[in-house]
């Protein structure tokens, strides 16, 4: 299955062409019925199946149809809706039907789609930007359907092929599993430091303020660090790309943590250790602005 993050980048589709969609919720609700009216006018006048699916295959596609139609103007591109339509690709291979019809009766779709947008908006400029992000949000779901469709066929003619993608499968399922254990172990672990952070306060009143206000700092920043360590892996579960910019940041915090302890504690005595802990912040902060530019 293709990651949605992928898609979204490749098809231009920013978070306000999802908005865009979503607006349309309510015009195109009375037009539901009459689009799965029109879609199997239109798909049994052109292609004819066997008589002995036609019935089941009807009905499933009535179904998906409904549900589909209401999916696409909610506006929810994530992993969940790409396997949703991937279940699509999926029914069609069941059933034989033909990879021409697919494509038929998606375009079949966006024209109508296209249609009743036109009718229902009459301004000229919001109807465009409407209209162009319903076309991009539309090919996602042309590319997901079709990539499913096509993946089943692959698997008739070659073996290695189904070896390779049940290995692919079970290494995403491994990898799914130990991105949510350490997702588990970073929250236990930005609990426990942010507890331990407030025992530190609540210290500050009973003993040595420097030494006490020192030492919460550190932990400051530790919870810092399993934040954005958290961030990332919760990033990378729902698609995203790894970052290294995330490491190098997490080593730029420590040596900022160790120059603000150096500080406080008024260690003027060793300029070697000031002069190394500036150059090594200076050094990991232009490696972080060159990684992140490059990663945008």
């Amino acid at each position: 299955m293709k990651y949605y993050k992928n898609l979204q980048k490749s098809y231009d589709v920013a978070e306000d062409d999802l908005r865009n969609i979503a607006s349309l919720k309510e015009i195109m609700e009375k037009h539901k019925e009459d689009f799965v009216r029109d879609v199997f006018e239109s798909f049994t006048k052109k292609f004819r199946l066997p008589d002995s699916v036609y019935p089941v295959v009807l009905a499933k596609h009535r179904e998906f149809l409904l549900t589909w139609y209401d999916r696409f103007f909610e506006a929810r591109l994530n992993n969940a809706y790409l396997a949703y339509l991937e279940k699509f690709g999926n029914l069609q291979k069941k059933y034989e039907i033909d990879y021409e019809w697919i494509n038929a009766m998606m375009s079949y779709i966006r024209l109508w789609i296209h249609e009743r947008i036109f009718q229902s908006l009459d301004d000229d400029v919001y109807r465009k930007n409407i209209l162009l992000s319903v076309h991009k949000f539309m090919d996602i779901n042309v590319d997901a359907v079709n990539y499913a469709f096509c993946e089943n066929k692959i698997r008739e003619y070659t073996s290695i092929f189904s070896i390779k993608n049940f290995v692919v499968s079970v290494s995403e399922k491994f990898s799914f599993l130990m991105h949510t254990l350490m997702v588990g172990i970073l929250i236990i672990m930005t609990a426990a430091a942010a507890v331990l952070f407030g025992i530190e306060i609540l210290h500050l009143l009973e003993e040595n303020a420097d030494k006490v206000l020192i030492t919460a700092l550190g932990s400051l920043l530790i919870i810092w660090v399993l934040v954005e360590l958290l961030h990332t892996e919760i990033q990378m579960l729902k698609g995203g790309k790894f970052k290294i910019s995330i490491f190098i940041g997490v080593a730029l915090i420590a040596f900022i943590r160790d120059l603000l302890i150096i500080t406080l504690k008024h260690e003027t005595s060793n300029p070697m250790t000031y002069g190394f802990v500036l150059v090594s912040i200076a050094v990991l902060g232009v490696i972080y602005w060159m990684i992140t530019k490059t990663e945008k």
